[in-house]
């Protein structure tokens, strides 16, 4: 186990030799090797890989931490051999064994610490001992070849390597170029037999492992823009190696550490953005690359084609890279692979939430699946065929923010396919809600209905009923022949409205609306009550559905006035303002009408919600009441 005073001891001799290869660099003596730019980077990384590979230890992950040790310990080395060769052979120039040994070191010292982090992704994620030697093997044989063959160039010219090679000997650079795909290869491969929490951290350990290959790309590019095709400065060229070297060196450990603390399979829900970013910057460096060599060829005045020419490069490259990060996705996860093909297969489909449980089943293999969608404002939840739901138990899957999945195996094996329904389930709880709405609309008008049955036979009914025998006992006892005929013509008048009031409370429009509109049916209608009326309504036609809740919202209006507040005057007023409808009925009674208080305003307020209007009530002044609808009926 790493101990905290081995942590300390290599922290203390990084920042000695990072202070002495700056106090060369402040000197005077100046090149690469010793540069700020590539000096704290790669010191930073080498203290960043001590603490993790203590903190990997502490994990439980000895393995892995030995090798992310062994990471930091060789970027240490790289550092002495930076800051000895500075010293010794740059500011003192000396030229012997020492001298050469620290410049060759420096020269090829990148090489080892980017293969063993290629061996920390592999041991990480579980790989065989046969494929770790393969990578590390490739890498020692390389630097090795590289610390004889390449030439020290300046400042250390004078430093002649063992054995020069031909110019095409530089290809042997590309077999351990190649073996940098190593690592991510296999890791990708491995990751779809995996299943649970162990294939999401080999998940967020494979996405980790693309990231040295910018640095080699990155290096790459750099060192072809600066010296073969012109287009940057050596020190330009010098900054984005450092800069490419250091940071994926940095990051990697820290990745490696986080992935192995409890719930470090969390960052899996990440991955996609990670796998986005690094391969979106991989194709940014090559349109980079591309406009910097195109702008040098073609001069400093030819702005607009180096513009025109990055732009179609840029819309190339941008659709590739969706689908290469989508192509990886799929690759790893097969839940989601299943769900992706069958939601295709699925196409447009009028039953979103069946059609999402169906797949979600397929994919996972657990026909016992449940989709479950939350009802808004709190209305509870509802399973895909609409039979009630309790809210989402411990081990739920949620997808979005308003339904969850419940299901027989691991929940987070089921969250690649919840991805790829997210749209049919979006779709899937706006229908649920629209069918809550509407249930709701219809058990609000079937309430009130009743409701306003049982007011008018206990009310108003009863008062025109009893008045009815009052006029006929009336007609009885007068002899006149012809006020008997006005009272016979008042009573039958006076049955046909308790006729019209009985089917408008069984929920029947009265004839007279259906045919002539609002504004003779409440003509009808207040002609008969027996206070004053003040009717202003207009002679157009509205809507046939929000004629009837207009219609409804006087009768309650109205039945309130007289029955509630004793109303001697009552003023109904309908005008078309913008699309609207606005009904508004005043009264002079008592006032003190709330819509949380009784059954027939709450009734109301459903119905005229359900078609998109708005209710209020409240008080009039000096006294009565004020009630205002605001129904939507077009242009």
């Amino acid at each position: 186990m790493t101990m905290p005073g081995s942590v300390a001891f290599r922290v203390v001799v990084t920042v000695a030799a990072l202070v002495v290869a700056l106090g060369t660099y402040l000197s005077g003596f100046r090149h690469g090797g010793n540069s700020p730019i590539l000096l704290i980077p790669l010191a930073c990384a080498a203290i960043v890989c001590c603490v993790s590979a203590s903190a990997l230890h502490r994990a439980g992950q000895v393995r892995t931490g030995r090798w992310v040790s062994g990471t930091g310990w060789s970027l240490l080395v790289y550092l002495l051999a930076a800051t000895v060769a500075a010293e010794y052979a740059g500011v003192r120039g000396h030229g012997d064994a020492v001298a050469w040994t620290a410049v060759t070191v420096q020269a090829a010292g990148y090489i080892l610490p980017v293969t063993l982090t290629q061996v920390c992704f592999l041991v990480a994620g579980g790989r065989s001992e046969r494929a770790v030697r393969l990578v590390l093997g490739s890498g020692i044989a390389f630097a090795v070849l590289a610390m004889v063959t390449l030439p020290a160039g300046e400042p250390y010219a004078r430093l002649k390597p063992l054995w020069e090679l031909p110019e095409a000997g530089s290809l042997a650079a590309l077999p351990w170029m190649a073996s940098v795909l190593a690592g991510p290869v296999l890791l990708w491969r491995a990751v779809p037999a995996e299943r649970g929490e162990r294939r999401l951290r080999l998940l967020v350990v494979a996405a980790a492992s693309l990231v040295p290959i910018g640095t080699v790309l990155l290096a790459a590019l750099a060192a072809v823009m600066a010296h073969a095709a012109g287009v940057l400065t050596v020190t330009a060229g010098e900054t984005a190696t450092a800069v490419g070297f250091c940071v994926p060196l940095i990051l990697c450990p820290l990745v490696l550490a986080a992935v192995a603390r409890p719930g470090g399979a969390r960052l899996a829900r990440r991955v996609p953005s990670l796998v986005g970013a690094v391969v979106g910057l991989l194709f940014t460096l090559l349109v980079v690359a591309a406009a910097a060599v195109l702008g040098g060829s073609l001069g400093a005045g030819a702005v607009l084609p180096v513009v025109l020419s990055t732009l179609a490069v840029a819309a190339v490259v941008v659709p590739i890279n969706r689908w290469v990060v989508r192509a990886l996705l799929l690759r790893v996860d097969p839940v989601r692979a299943r769900a992706a093909r069958l939601v295709g297969e699925a196409g447009a489909t009028s039953r979103p939430a069946e059609t999402a449980q169906d797949v979600l089943r397929a994919a996972l293999g657990d026909p016992t699946a449940r989709l479950v969608l939350e009802l808004p404002e709190g209305r509870g939840w509802v399973e895909a065929d609409g039979a009630t739901a309790p809210p989402p138990p411990p081990g739920a899957v949620l997808i979005g923010a308003h339904a969850y999945l419940v299901h027989q195996g691991e929940a987070v094996d089921a969250y690649g396919g919840a991805d790829e329904v997210a749209e049919l389930v979006e779709r899937a709880v706006l229908q649920a809600a629209v069918r809550d709405h509407g249930g709701r609309a219809e058990a609000a008008a079937a309430e009130e209905r009743r409701r306003l049955e049982r007011d008018l036979h206990d009310g108003v009914q009863g008062r025109l009923l009893a008045l009815a025998l009052e006029l006929r006992m009336a007609r009885r006892r007068l002899r006149d022949a012809e006020a008997q005929l006005v009272l016979t013509d008042a009573t039958d008048s006076l049955a046909a409205a308790i006729e019209e009031l009985r089917a408008l409370s069984t929920g029947n429009v009265p004839e007279t609306l259906s045919r002539h509109g609002l504004r003779a049916a409440l003509s009808e209608l207040t002609g008969r009550i027996p206070v004053p009326v003040a009717l202003n309504v207009p002679e157009a036609r509205l809507p046939p559905p929000i004629e009837s809740v207009a219609y409804l919202v006087v009768c309650e209006a109205v039945t309130n006035a007289l029955k509630h507040a004793g109303a001697a005057t009552i003023e109904v007023d309908v005008r078309l303002d913008g699309g609207c409808a606005r009904v508004s009925v005043t009264d002079d009674g008592s006032g003190g009408a709330d819509l949380r208080a009784g059954s027939g305003l709450r009734g109301l307020y459903e119905r005229v919600q359900a078609v998109g209007g708005r209710l209020v009530v409240g008080d009039r002044r000096p006294s009565g009441t004020a009630l205002e609808a605001t129904l939507p009926c077009g242009s």
